[in-house]
């Protein structure tokens, strides 16, 4: 998947992020149980809350993640991975831009592509977010070991870099 994604220059632009994402975004973020949670994620998350997670990070990532939007692209592959990276990027960098200064914990955002759907031949996304705690293990920890699905961490320090005009 690595290869996959070397031919694809990512163009990180606000007006790539789809309007229910953005509304997320909106709805800015609050702590919860200990846990950095998107507020309109977590007001419709239906699980049994923290308890249900071995930590505060994976909890987070649970409540913060989504598929993200992918129905109004082509379904060739050229042509939509460029696109479904650039809007979960785009999403990724808004979240973590949105992220309220002074935090305990810094906010990690993880974007990932992969194949699914019934034949497993279309390329999809997934976003989320979570914590980076020194007690805590990390949501993921050796990336290099992910070889059917393009995975990327992003910091917010990271966001400035990707952000285009």
């Amino acid at each position: 998947m690595s290869e996959v994604l070397a031919a694809v220059e990512p163009c990180v632009r606000e007006e790539d992020v789809p309007e229910p994402f953005r509304a997320v975004v909106r709805a800015g973020w609050s702590v919860q149980d200990d846990a950095q949670v998107l507020t309109a994620l977590h007001a419709g998350y239906s699980g049994f809350g923290q308890a249900e997670f071995g930590d505060s990070v994976h909890y987070e990532a649970a409540v913060n993640g989504r598929g993200m939007t992918d129905y109004d692209l082509p379904e060739a592959a050229p042509e939509r991975l460029g696109m479904l990276l650039n809007r979960s990027l785009s999403y990724a960098c808004m979240a973590l831009l949105a992220v309220p200064s002074g935090r305990s914990w810094p906010v990690l955002g993880y974007v990932s592509l992969s194949y699914g759907g019934v034949e497993e031949n279309l390329l999809t996304a997934h976003v989320t977010f979570c914590s980076q705690r020194p007690d805590l293990p990390s949501y993921v920890g050796d990336m290099s070991g992910y070889a059917e699905e393009a995975l990327m961490e992003i910091a917010g320090e990271d966001v400035a870099g990707l952000f285009r005009a």
